[in-house]
């Protein structure tokens, strides 16, 4: 298995003082919150595979780099472990992908706006797509930041999303967080309205009310008015 550097960018992780990390938990738990696996291109380029090692005693073996060709030169790009930006705070991947509350580096800072013990958690959305290309049309900014992750579900893509969960004893539900509890109150506190204003019960399932004069009931099917009280 390879060890790569973790580093907060390139230039960093090139350092021989970066820490050296095997896995992702290790790396995660060094910098106190999420991390993903870099693959950034080193700015130099080589005439020759012999010019890179020479620069790069690590080029082979190590799997930390690897040598390309592109636009008329060879290349090195290089694998280090990245903290990621602060993840979404949520009780589902669902909720964390749509509405979270909020975002968070650290268990302490995820603690705070879940009322809770935190923990990192990826679960994969149900949304599928057809190619890379519509995923990362919808997602490209959480799988650029190291946040989200393409996976292959039946034949198609989907993302798996990393995020901060409550973490609490199996059967008994976490308790709400402070702005959860809030929206509940508010939802329950207010009326149950439906989408449409609710119609008199004097109207049947096939008659509307003109919209020119509420007194006038017209019938679906054929269109004949009558008024109300007509009958």
């Amino acid at each position: 298995m390879s060890i790569f550097p973790l580093a907060a960018n390139l230039a960093a992780a090139r350092n021989p003082d970066a820490p050296r990390i095997r896995t992702e938990d290790e790396a995660t738990s060094l910098a106190g919150g999420p991390v993903f696996l870099a693959v950034e291109e080193l700015p130099e380029s080589f005439e020759t595979p012999a010019d890179a090692e020479a620069a790069i005693p690590e080029l082979y073996g190590t799997g930390l780099y690897e040598l390309t060709w592109s636009e008329g030169a060879w290349r090195v790009i290089m694998r280090y472990w990245r903290p990621a930006p602060p993840a979404p705070v949520a009780r589902t991947g669902d909720a964390a992908s749509k509405k979270p509350l909020g975002h968070a580096r650290t268990p302490e800072e995820a603690r705070r706006l879940l009322g809770a013990p935190a923990e990192l958690a990826t679960e994969t959305l149900p949304q599928l797509y057809a190619d890379h290309k519509k995923l990362m049309k919808r997602w490209g900014d959480v799988v650029r930041s190291g946040l989200g992750e393409i996976v292959e579900r039946e034949g198609r893509f989907a993302l798996a999303i990393t995020y901060w969960r409550p973490i609490h004893a199996p059967g008994i539900a976490a308790p709400l967080a402070p702005i959860e509890r809030i929206e509940l109150a508010e939802r329950v506190a207010a009326p149950m309205r439906g989408p449409t204003p609710q119609a008199d019960l004097d109207i049947g399932l096939f008659e509307n009310q003109a919209p020119e004069n509420p007194n006038v009931v017209l019938v679906t099917e054929e269109g004949d008015g009558r008024f109300r009280g007509s009958e």
